[in-house]
């Protein structure tokens, strides 16, 4: 019978425990105190300062100098199987070359 009540104690005591420290991030924390900057909508007004035009919020626009759609080519050329082939073009034999002479020495 004792041995059930100190189980009882225990478990009060773990619940009282539990309860009294719920409560305790709202006093601590000092996003919440009085004074404190809170943001608000923040993410909303950064887009609209980098945008130069605001209506670009709503629908973007196109760039003429992006090589978007031939890359999107050749993306298609890659998933659909249809890869251009590289060119026949020789480049010509490699053949190695002296190391350049430094120009604060004297020459031998």
């Amino acid at each position: 019978m004792l041995l059930n009540r100190l189980r009882g104690l225990g478990r009060f005591a773990c619940l009282a425990l539990l309860f009294g420290t719920a409560g305790c991030a709202g006093l601590n924390d000092p996003f919440q105190r009085e004074g404190t900057w809170q943001p608000e909508n923040l993410n909303n007004t950064n887009m609209a300062a980098m945008v130069a035009n605001p209506s670009h919020l709503q629908q973007g626009v196109g760039d003429d100098s992006s090589p978007g759609e031939i890359s999107a080519a050749a993306v298609h050329r890659l998933l659909t199987d249809h890869v251009k082939g590289l060119s026949s073009g020789s480049v010509g034999p490699i053949q190695a070359s002296a190391p350049a002479a430094s120009s604060g020495g004297t020459a031998p």
